[in-house]
């Protein structure tokens, strides 16, 4: 398993959640794993880090990843579940797909049901009506 590189140019959640797998499966010791994410970041994310670093010296995992997440997420409201359920399908599925996973994780914690609800409900007529129809069970 190679580690993550990041460039601030994608979310960062794919980043951080690369991140945590790769010091789960290597089983890192907590003070290594600020250390071996920044030695993988490039660019402006690396420049970033530098200036963290002077700022508030080596942040631990928990406040890293937070504050990455804070500087290089797409922007988003106040209210994240309220942007999910104006996420609407206005090209291909797959690029509304692609943005509702994106929003998502913003959101918090919502069932499965609630997931798929939100999802169809996107997808706009005629395609979301033909999709209640078949009644799916995951987004």
């Amino acid at each position: 398993m190679d580690f993550p590189k990041y460039d601030n140019k994608s979310n960062p959640l794919v980043f951080i959640n690369r991140c945590d797998s790769y010091f789960h499966q290597q089983r890192s010791a907590a003070e290594e794993q600020v250390w071996m994410a920044s030695y993988n970041l490039e660019a402006g994310a690396q420049m970033w880090f530098i200036q963290l670093q002077q700022d508030e010296g080596t942040p631990s995992w928990h406040r890293f990843s937070e504050l990455l997440n804070i500087c290089f997420s797409p922007p988003i409201r106040s209210n994240p579940l309220g942007e999910l359920m104006a996420c609407k399908r206005t090209g291909s599925v797959t690029e509304y797909q692609d943005r509702f996973e994106a929003l998502l994780p913003r959101v918090g914690m919502l069932t499965e049901a609630q997931r798929v609800q939100a999802f169809t409900a996107g997808l706009q007529p005629p395609l979301s009506l033909d999709i209640k129809v078949h009644n799916p069970q995951s987004p």
